[in-house]
């Protein structure tokens, strides 16, 4: 067997907030070199689909590509947050993120704390996998977000290189802490 050893310990406090503390150590022989992500993955509803965060923006930015974004309060859908490359993807990253706001038209939704990457699709992670084309994709009934601790570099490996060694994430422990709260207007 070869994956990660996770362990969770959820906190939950009396003003509503949820604290969430995730341990994972490597386990077996034959981990590959480099892994995508180490984080969360959730769906919410459709409704939520008005995003807000505080980091880098407005567009996508990854960890080798995040000196093209600025700092700053953003806002956006979750449909503008899709980059609609040819060949579909992993898109749409958010990085050096302090915070982000997932909320319905009228304010309400959850707020994350804590990790420093997000991406929102109303598309799963196999969706995108999957598709050849972008005709392909067909939206589902809630929103995928992605949430996190680190992740691999993209290069320019849909065309070229893949990216430098000081990018890669190599299966390793890691720690890593989230907390959610109810968001109101």
């Amino acid at each position: 067997n070869i994956g990660f050893a996770c362990d969770y310990t959820y906190t939950i406090t009396g003003d509503g907030q949820i604290v969430l503390e995730v341990h994972g150590l490597p386990q077996g022989t034959a981990l590959p070199p480099t892994l995508p992500r180490i984080g969360l993955q959730l769906a919410l509803p459709t409704a939520f689909d008005q995003v807000q965060w505080f980091g880098r923006g407005p567009g996508e930015a990854y960890r080798d590509t995040k000196q093209a974004q600025r700092f700053g309060h953003w806002h956006a859908t979750v449909n503008e947050l899709y980059t609609p490359y040819v060949f579909p993807q992993e898109n749409g990253n958010r990085t050096d993120v302090s915070w982000v706001k997932f909320a319905d038209a009228i304010g309400r939704g959850i707020c994350f704390a804590g990790l420093p990457n997000f991406t929102a699709h109303r598309y799963t992670t196999m969706d995108l996998e999957n598709a050849k084309h972008t005709t392909d994709l067909v939206p589902r009934d809630f929103i995928t977000v992605t949430l996190d601790h680190e992740h691999n570099g993209i290069g320019t490996g849909s065309c070229g290189p893949g990216p430098w060694e000081q990018y890669q994430l190599k299966p390793a422990e890691f720690r890593f802490t989230v907390s959610l709260r109810p968001a109101q207007k």
